[in-house]
């Protein structure tokens, strides 16, 4: 492996290995590829990123659309490389978790994107470490690894030596951030700009999942939930909804955290947000109409939920959906 940063003007060459399965997902590692290459371009002869494709026994592996990959090597003949990426895929081959142990066991750098995250976690590699994944499956990942803390907010999240990204189109988005990490911001803003995409897309993924408002177990908190989306305007309380679910209000608070991971004030929040949303994009309404009829009351806390909820203003949600 070679040092990213040195005093010498020799050329340093930084090694990639990408790893390859059944069922992978092109885009996912080809955008990276892609990323890479355009950024050894503008890097001249100081830096090269060096990448290969690996796979478990070097045999070709059909991708998730059909196509066919021949890999560059197998796990014998591959070498310690700086940076190791697991791309997305629909299914992850868990039986292939001691390979990809094996080969970051030689990697200074581990990245996945989209679920390749699980393949990291099957290896051991994300215990204690704040990761991401496609924000469909985070709440899978985070069941099935509890010691791994699943953020799915963020499009790229770096925790040390292991960064992760979201679904398999963040691709693009770790490679610019690995590329900024390694060559800098000015490069990696010139490979996005070529691109024609942005060095850090705003909003995150968040943006992107279906809003939904997560449902109680019991009856009586599900009860007080219904009364919120039918009339999300309402003044709601802990002491209203505490009323309404004839629980005391420390009981109802304490219910609302076990049952849907919310407190009171964020689950009316989310409730409002949700509604907000669809009426921004289905509808010709102003933001100060739909302020007022979801019980935000302005338009300036309305921008301030959604900043909180989905990362994005109110205006720039409806272009971006409607």
């Amino acid at each position: 492996m070679h040092p990213v940063n040195g005093a010498d003007d020799s050329p340093r060459h930084h090694a990639v290995l990408i790893f390859l399965f059944e069922g992978v997902q092109s885009l996912s590692f080809s955008a990276v590829a892609d990323v890479l290459s355009a950024a050894n371009s503008l890097a001249g002869d100081r830096f090269r990123y060096d990448v290969r494709t690996i796979s478990r026994d070097g045999a070709a592996v059909r991708t998730s659309s059909g196509l066919t990959v021949l890999p560059d090597c197998g796990l014998a003949g591959s070498s310690e490389a700086d940076t190791l990426l697991v791309p997305d895929a629909h299914a992850i081959p868990v039986s292939d978790a001691e390979s990809v142990r094996t080969l970051a066991d030689r990697a200074r750098r581990i990245a996945s994107v989209g679920t390749g995250a699980f393949l990291l976690a099957e290896a051991g590699l994300l215990s204690g470490r704040r990761v991401t994944t496609h924000w469909e499956f985070s709440d899978e990942l985070g069941r099935r690894f509890p010691d791994v803390t699943v953020d799915p907010r963020d499009t790229v999240l770096k925790d040390g030596h292991v960064t992760t990204a979201g679904g398999a189109a963040s691709g693009l988005d770790l490679a610019l951030s690995l590329v900024t990490e390694d060559l800098g911001r000015d490069i990696a803003q010139r490979v996005a700009q070529g691109l024609v995409t942005h060095l850090r897309k705003p909003g995150g993924q968040t943006q992107f999942a279906q809003l939904s408002v997560p449902e109680a177990r019991s009856p009586a908190l599900r009860q007080a939930q219904q009364q919120v989306l039918a009339h999300p305007s309402g003044e709601w309380t802990l002491r209203t909804l505490a009323q309404l679910a004839g629980l005391s209000e420390r009981h109802i608070s304490r219910r609302f955290r076990t049952e849907i991971g919310m407190t009171v004030r964020e689950f009316v929040e989310q409730v409002r947000v949700t509604v907000a949303a669809r009426l921004l994009i289905e509808g010709p309404q102003s933001p100060e109409v739909i302020a007022r009829e979801t019980g935000f009351g302005t338009a300036a806390t309305m921008h301030k939920s959604f900043l909180r909820v989905v990362h994005v203003p109110p205006l720039e949600y409806r272009a971006r959906f409607s």
